[in-house]
């Protein structure tokens, strides 16, 4: 071809290439668009057209591992862009090798990645080294990642984030789209994932490909490490997860994330719709600190298994506790301290017409602490449930009345309740509690006692549970003395019951030691505490009286 012949071809294809910009341009989700129509374009394109198509050209030919006579592969770049690599050979077709550096920034440093590349007679591009800003934000569409719910985006997310400098804060953000993946997503530290909001319908989704079953895991690696020093400083912003379920309401699709040994974790303004899998949750939090919920909604449950199982549990670093690991995981029995739920929505999954199809749920908890000591050092501490919205959770019968608290936990004290709003409209069985501590096996940690444990300001609105409101629980050989076991800085206060039936607000009222609140009779404070606003349940059994 002469070079009077390319120069038309070029002219052509850029001239096509801009109409499509032009267009996308126009289009809501033009990135995604555009990148499409890109990538339609350059399949008709010869190796030299593609060198220089949309603004790129070429710096040379690299190596590739096996390289023969007749392969090539060149390094094409354009400024502010993603590096691409074009790819063919002139010979047989087969598979090689592509080291691609990492990404620099100011003074550092991110790791190459080797990504396999397919030399065939037609030439193929091949996405390189994202671009970064000078305030450390890579743009995942620009970076190669596409947003159309089916491709597969693992890999190539997968290469983005180990080729980000591990030093220094780095943002990766998503348009509005569907990003599919699957397996895997090995997680780095120092970065937010931040999406575009918008929920499940309008924002950026993270999901399986359409059509697919199974479930995608999010992995924060430990690399090794014993404390609270693994994986630290993430944060996902504005990003919905989103799973499935066949017509029975199972599961099809779920996303399951697992942190050990991490710290500083944050999931702000993110969606969880259907994603928490059977005898599983959407975020299991082992032997980890300052991990954080704000301002986030969860919808639906799995319908299989162990109902119980919370939306965001909080339990220490143990085999039988952690759903996934890997050879480097250590477990030594670390509990997880310093988690925070607060400002956001548990929601029952409903059809269009508003009928609720799955309940929402157990919120926050853990239902069984694996570390086998008594030693207080193996305590989950400093929980926090704060100005949360709940409705309908699911209530599991099966394991003992503890599992079926809305709200439950094991081996754990300096727990914090505090101005939630709990809702019952009707269509669900009831939980036997509303929130319970308790200790009942000899796999699990043996609490001498609770302290630190605040119910505080919260509204119960249609609440008649089974058997009571609040509980202490142990079963006779989780501690040798449960009457001397002790109980400390236990505050019930001013909480709110509406719509509660009368008969079980005066059972209460009856039998506060046994029904309201077992303690044990130790060390607890109750004030305020006011059934529709006539039956007040405050003190001690003695102190109680109607208003």
């Amino acid at each position: 071809m002469s070079i009077c012949m390319i120069s038309v071809a070029v002219v052509v294809a850029g001239l096509a290439l801009f109409r499509m910009r032009l267009a996308g341009v126009r289009d809501i989700r033009a990135g995604v668009e555009y990148s499409r129509r890109l990538r339609h374009a350059t399949r008709r394109l010869s190796p030299t057209q593609l060198e220089y198509a949309d603004g790129y050209h070429p710096v040379g030919e690299v190596p590739v591992t096996g390289k023969r006579g007749g392969d090539h592969a060149v390094l094409i770049v354009k400024a502010g862009a993603v590096s691409k690599y074009v790819c063919w050979t002139t010979g047989s077709p087969h598979r090689a090798a592509l080291v691609v550096p990492g990404i620099t920034w100011k003074s550092y440093h991110g790791s190459s990645v080797t990504v396999s590349v397919s030399l065939r007679h037609r030439a193929t591009m091949v996405e390189g080294t994202p671009h970064i800003s000078a305030s450390g934000v890579v743009r995942a569409i620009d970076a190669g990642l596409v947003a159309n719910g089916v491709t597969d985006n693992t890999a190539r997310l997968n290469d983005v984030l180990r080729m980000l400098p591990s030093q220094g804060r780095k943002t990766l953000v998503f348009p509005r789209g569907h990003f599919a993946f699957t397996g895997v997503i090995d997680m780095v530290s120092d970065l937010t994932m931040r999406g575009t909001s918008g929920g499940v319908k309008h924002g950026t989704v993270f999901q399986m490909p359409r059509h697919r079953h199974g479930g995608l895991v999010i992995w924060y690696p430990t690399g090794g490490a014993s404390g609270y020093d693994g994986m630290h400083d993430v944060t996902w912003s504005h990003i919905a997860f989103y799973g499935g379920h066949s017509a029975d309401l199972v599961p099809t699709q779920t996303i399951y994330q697992q942190l050990i040994h991490a710290r500083d974790i944050v999931f702000d303004h993110c969606v969880f719709e259907m994603v928490q899998r059977c005898f599983g949750h959407v975020l299991d939090v082992d032997g980890s600190t300052g991990v954080t919920v704000t301002h986030s909604t969860v919808i639906g449950s799995a319908n299989r298994g162990q109902t119980f199982k919370e939306a965001f549990q909080m339990d220490v670093a143990a085999l039988g506790a952690s759903g996934y690991y890997d050879r480097h995981t250590v477990f030594n029995n670390l509990p997880t301290t310093h988690m925070t739920i607060e400002h956001s929505r548990f929601l029952p999954l409903r059809d269009s017409q508003g009928r609720l199809l799955l309940p929402e749920a157990a919120p926050f908890g853990t239902h069984m602490a694996y570390a086998k000591t008594t030693d207080d050092s193996s305590y989950i501490r400093y929980g926090v449930f704060r100005d949360n919205y709940v409705e309908d959770p699911v209530s599991y019968e099966g394991a003992g009345t503890e599992n079926s608290a809305v709200i439950h936990f094991d081996a754990a004290d300096d727990i914090t309740i505090t101005g939630n709003t709990f809702v019952w409209t009707g269509e669900t069985r009831q939980s036997s509690w509303a929130v319970a501590f308790y200790a009942r096996s000899h796999r699990m940690v043996k609490p001498r006692g609770w302290h630190g444990v605040t119910i505080t300001n919260n509204v119960f609105r249609g609440f008649a549970p089974r058997v009571g409101v609040f509980d202490l629980y142990r079963e006779p050989d989780s501690v040798s003395d449960p009457g001397g076991a002790t109980v400390g800085r236990i505050t019930v206060r001013g909480n709110r019951f509406e719509g509660t039936p009368l008969r079980l607000a005066l059972q209460w009222l009856g039998g506060y030691s046994s029904r309201f609140l077992v303690t044990y009779g130790r060390d607890v404070r109750g004030s305020d505490n006011v059934v529709d606003g006539v039956i007040h349940l405050d003190g001690t059994s003695a102190d109680i009286h109607t208003g």
